[in-house]
């Protein structure tokens, strides 16, 4: 593949090119978004056209043995940094600096692609600055961050910092067809929220279902806090503002087939919908103001926990707090 293949984020691809066109290629780029929209396709397309032995309109050819040896991983200027057991840590960084002091064996960079650059340790933060402060003339540092402020400004600052964005459906489309059934492809279309990698990587429809099943036992009063870690909790959060966004729909419609989650959670929907409408014989559309501030109430309050995920909150606290706020939404009937 090659940069401009890159389907869905035409604003970064027009920097990144905009730098490639001018030959001023920054010495680091911070490539930030959610988790599943090609951040880390977009960082190995740019290593290769940066190294690219035959261009191609400024782009790379994706077939020289630069784009080749990238593609397979194992071209000697391209090194990829991944967190070790959650988190990247010092000795990791100074391995790091060791190869930044040596030239290029191969390309015009080395090229170093740091993954959830957002991990660092306090300490490897500290002593990366080092490296941001005096890079090689050489080099190039690309990192890759879900929740960029989860780094320290005097590291953001020194970045030319360039934003994706999940994907129109019609991107979604492009970029599933082929890898998704054509039966199965517009619910994970929608299931994905334009995040095309989620889609590929993990069951959605199986992740769908353990949001319901836990979502029937929260509204019964006995879910017990299942969140494994803080990428669990983040799964569960989005499912949750997905089941807030059919809430809202049916409010507003009152037309199952717009829903995300089918029948069976329609029927739930509706129950929360006469609830927070004003009893069991209210319609959807009969006070949906007072349906819909509910419901965007709770996707604000979700929201901000989601966004506070990254520092460590008490997952037992945290699964009570939601479980009050899902619980406000729903009536005990199935």
């Amino acid at each position: 593949m090659a940069l401009r293949e890159i389907i869905g984020q035409e604003r970064a691809l027009r920097i990144l090119f905009g730098t490639l066109r001018r030959n001023r290629v920054p010495s680091a780029v911070l490539l930030s978004g959610d988790t599943g929209i090609g951040k880390m396709r977009t960082a190995v397309n740019y290593a290769k056209a940066v190294n690219c032995l035959s261009p191609v309109e400024d782009d790379c050819c994706d077939h020289c043995p630069s784009c080749r040896k990238t593609d397979a991983g194992v071209h000697p200027d391209v090194i990829l940094l991944l967190p070790e057991e959650g988190e990247i840590k010092i000795d990791a960084i100074r391995r790091l600096e060791e190869v930044l002091s040596l030239r290029p064996f191969e390309g015009r960079r080395k090229v170093v692609i740091i993954d959830d650059a957002d991990a660092m340790n306090l300490n490897a933060a500290n002593a990366f600055l080092k490296t941001l402060e005096e890079p090689p003339s050489d080099s190039l540092i690309l990192l890759i961050a879900s929740n960029p402020d989860g780094l320290p400004d005097t590291i953001r600052s020194r970045c030319i910092t360039i934003r994706l964005y999940p994907l129109s459906g019609e991107g979604c489309r492009k970029v599933l067809s082929g890898a998704v059934e054509d039966g199965a492809l517009d619910a994970v279309l929608k299931l994905s929220m334009g995040r095309p990698g989620i889609a590929l990587s993990r069951d959605l429809a199986g992740e769908r279902e353990w949001f319901l099943k836990l979502l029937r036992s929260m509204e019964q009063g006995d879910a017990r806090e299942v969140w494994e870690d803080k990428n669990a909790m983040k799964s569960w959060l989005d499912l949750a503002t997905l089941f807030l966004r059919d809430r809202v729909v049916f409010a507003v419609t009152g037309n199952e087939s717009d829903l995300l989650y089918g029948a069976d959670p329609g029927r739930h929907i509706r129950g929360a919908s006469r609830n927070a409408g004003g009893g069991e014989g209210s319609s959807a559309g009969e006070q949906p103001d007072r349906v819909l501030g509910a419901a965007f109430e709770a996707y604000r309050e979700l929201l901000s926990l989601r966004s506070l995920l990254d520092f460590n909150l008490n997952k037992s606290i945290s699964w009570n707090y939601v479980a009050q706020i899902m619980r406000s939404l729903m009536v005990h009937s199935y």
